[in-house]
Order: C-alpha cells, then sequence, then structure tokens
C-alpha cells in the first residue's frame, strides 16, 4: 500500500495490484468495480476507503482523514438505501442531518456507489466536492452579480 495510505482498513481487495504504487494511478474504473463488489457484497466500507484515496491522490493526508466512527458500514449502507429507493435528491439532506467528521468524502462514495447501485432512480450522484463548490460559487456569483449565500 502506497505510504500515505498504509493505515487505511480495509485496503479493497479489488485494489491489490495498487500496493507500492501512487494512488493517483487509480481510476474510476477501478473504484468503480470496487463499488460493484460492494453492491454485491453489500458492504460498502472498501467502496468508501477506494473513493477517498482516488479523491484525494498522492496529497499525502492518508489514513487519518479517513477516521471514519465504527458504525460507518451502517451509515453507508443507509445512505446507499436512500440512493437506491428515491435517487440523490434526498442525500444532501440526509448529510446534513447527520453531520460527521468523514462526510465530506461522502459525495464521492456516492458518485462511485451511484454508479454501482442496478437501478436508482434519477441521474447518477454527482461529487461535490471543495474545488467545485469554489467553481460553482464564482460562476453563480458572476452571473447573479452578488456573493451566494
Amino acid at each position: 500500500m502506497p505510504g500515505p495510505w498504509a493505515g487505511i482498513r480495509p485496503w479493497p481487495s479489488g485494489l491489490a495490484e495498487q500496493v507500492g504504487r501512487k494512488p493517483t494511478s487509480l481510476s474510476r474504473a477501478q473504484v468503480l468495480a470496487v463499488a460493484r463488489t460492494g453492491a454485491a457484497t453489500a458492504s460498502w466500507t472498501e467502496t468508501l476507503v477506494a473513493s477517498y484515496v482516488w479523491g484525494q491522490g498522492d496529497i499525502g493526508y492518508g489514513a487519518h482523514r479517513l477516521d471514519a466512527p465504527a458504525p460507518v458500514e451502517a451509515a453507508l449502507a443507509q445512505a446507499v438505501a436512500l440512493l437506491a429507493a428515491n435517487g440523490p435528491g434526498e442525500l444532501p439532506q440526509a448529510e446534513r442531518r447527520d453531520r460527521r467528521p468523514w462526510t465530506g468524502v461522502l459525495t464521492k462514495f456516492l458518485y462511485f456507489a451511484g454508479g454501482a447501485v442496478a437501478d436508482a432512480p434519477g441521474p447518477r450522484p454527482l461529487i461535490l466536492d471543495r474545488r467545485i463548490a469554489r467553481v460553482l460559487r464564482a460562476y453563480t456569483t458572476r452571473l447573479g452579480g452578488g456573493n451566494p449565500a
């Protein structure tokens, strides 16, 4: 496993070949394959790990940023169940109701889980991280002429 990611458990079994390689060499297809395994086994923790490593790349924050509480699997399963039943529209409200320090990575997780959940209604969830939020804020400020709240 790459150095900064050495503390992450469980390392996704579908990414065993990534041991010792830079995290940025993870492709969307590789993470989606991990998500498909998660959907088949109803176990989502490895998908969270893979989406987190993919999203962080080789920034080097590593495992300590994904210090999730023990019941993370239940929270992930609940988020995927909401996605499967209602599509991505209800997910932001659910995240706000259940705010945890690690939920900033949740949109990346949901993006990949949404690609693996068969017949989820609506469009696939989008990734809304700090970079995307900053770009959207800049565009809306330019278009609207003011500072969005």
